[in-house]
């Protein structure tokens, strides 16, 4: 079970370690880049500097491990779509992925950079995860898993985020119609009934961003979600809840660890 960065995106990343440990978590996905256009305070990791040695040396003390960073975003105006150091940095951190969103309108372009960073993060022994949301480029679950297997890259993987699977129409029946060995890990939340509508980004933006809930508390099939997903896949938990953000970033953790394992033992 891991602890993604967004339950708890106030906090730096040597903080999001250590809240991460006192909840009970051993893993966690960590974001290297914060923007304060998402209400993320900034911070540099990707550089030498007190941010990365100190997450560093937490993650040595608590023995917590990094299942994945965030989060690449393929930008047609934006050619260049690693930042410098971002790969060296998640390799160093111990991470086994790296996760992508792309929003080039255009398959080819998508499938091309995919493929230059599956070779990029190769060299890092990295596997990439293509995840998609019905407002990017990639829409769908059968779109990220034609392109991956496509770029026919052995570290090429689709990642499953359980709000983004339902809002581009996703039923956990669709999951065995993949291959299984193109699931690498997944990220859970719940919601609640009210939709927003298909054509609505900038909704479809925000619930992402601060309007899930925790497992157990919307309407989404997870238990039904968990058990399609190939046996043994890490199981992160994304969900920035906005009725709860005003509680400390441990409480907020705690809880998402307690329904995480609920969840799992489902």
């Amino acid at each position: 079970m891991c602890l993604a960065h967004l339950t708890v995106l106030d906090t730096t990343p040597p903080e999001l370690v250590s809240v991460a440990a006192a909840a009970g978590f051993r893993t966690i996905g960590i974001r290297l880049t914060a923007t304060p256009s998402v209400g993320v305070p900034p911070y540099d990791v990707l550089h030498e500097g007190p941010m990365l040695r100190e997450t560093l040396l937490r993650l040595a003390d608590t023995g917590v491990s990094v299942l994945d960073t965030e989060f690449l975003r393929f930008e047609p105006e934006h050619p260049v779509g690693v930042p410098e150091r971002f790969l060296d940095v998640s390799a160093r951190l111990g991470a086994k992925h790296v996760l992508v969103m792309s929003a080039e309108p255009e398959d080819e372009r998508t499938l091309e950079r995919f493929g230059e960073l599956c070779d990029s993060a190769a060299q890092y022994d990295l596997t990439v995860g293509l995840e998609f949301a019905i407002y990017t480029g990639v829409r769908t679950l059968a779109h990220a898993a034609d392109i991956v297997a496509r770029s026919k890259r052995s570290n090429a993987s689709v990642l499953i985020d359980a709000l983004h699977f339902s809002r581009s129409g996703g039923v956990p029946a669709h999951v065995a119609r993949i291959d299984p060995s193109l699931i690498r890990y997944a990220q859970v939340c719940d919601a609640g009934p009210d939709m927003p509508g298909p054509g609505d980004t900038s909704a479809l933006i925000r619930e992402a961003r601060t309007g899930r809930l925790l497992p157990g508390d919307g309407v989404l099939p997870l238990a039904e979600l968990m058990a399609a997903l190939p046996a043994g896949v890490p199981v992160a938990i994304e969900a920035p809840c906005r009725a709860t953000a005003d509680l400390p970033a441990l409480e907020r953790a705690k809880r998402a660890y307690r329904a995480l394992s609920a969840l799992a033992g489902a």
